[in-house]
């Protein structure tokens, strides 16, 4: 099986009470909002975006936000917190990026030498280069389209790895 990455989206008030712990995580019902998995790439994109597999830099560093300031207990690998702002930030930020701009940051022989999640054996070879960008873009595109709902609802929301 392998880690893969959710997004769900709710109201900036509810996110807020979450991430402060005044609610918690694992006492709502995760189903009852709007979701959008993407699969084992959520560490490969953050690498794409940011350049290292956690700690990006805002505004793409909220695109999978793997930061040590937004951990909420949740989980085996916690979970992760953005403000109605901070998705709106994100949203602006990757509409900026086309393919062509994202495959000039892709440099997946770098990414093998450092392990960035998933390239694992069995997952993907050196010889899958192209297939694993498309793998990383159509998340990255999905990731987008979500984030654009949510800006214009000006919704918060929470990720997490299961």
């Amino acid at each position: 099986m392998g880690m893969r990455g959710y997004y769900f989206t709710m109201d900036d008030n509810l996110v807020q009470q979450v991430a402060a712990g005044d609610i918690a995580l694992k006492s709502l019902k995760i189903d009852d909002y709007p979701g959008l998995g993407i699969d084992r790439s959520w560490e490969a994109i953050h690498y794409l975006l940011c350049g290292d597999i956690s700690d990006g830099k805002p505004p793409l560093g909220y695109v999978v936000p793997l930061t040590s300031d937004k951990g909420i207990d949740f989980g085996s690998f916690g979970a992760f917190s953005l403000r109605a702002e901070q998705v709106a930030e994100a949203f602006q930020a990757m509409s900026e990026l086309d393919e062509a701009q994202l495959r000039l940051r892709y440099d997946f022989p770098t990414m093998l030498k450092e392990e960035v999640y998933p390239l694992e054996p069995g997952f993907v070879s050196d010889e899958d280069e192209d297939e694993f960008f498309a793998y990383i873009l159509q998340h990255v595109n999905e990731i987008q389209r979500f984030y654009s709902q949510a800006a214009a609802e000006g919704k918060g929301l929470i990720f997490y790895i299961y």
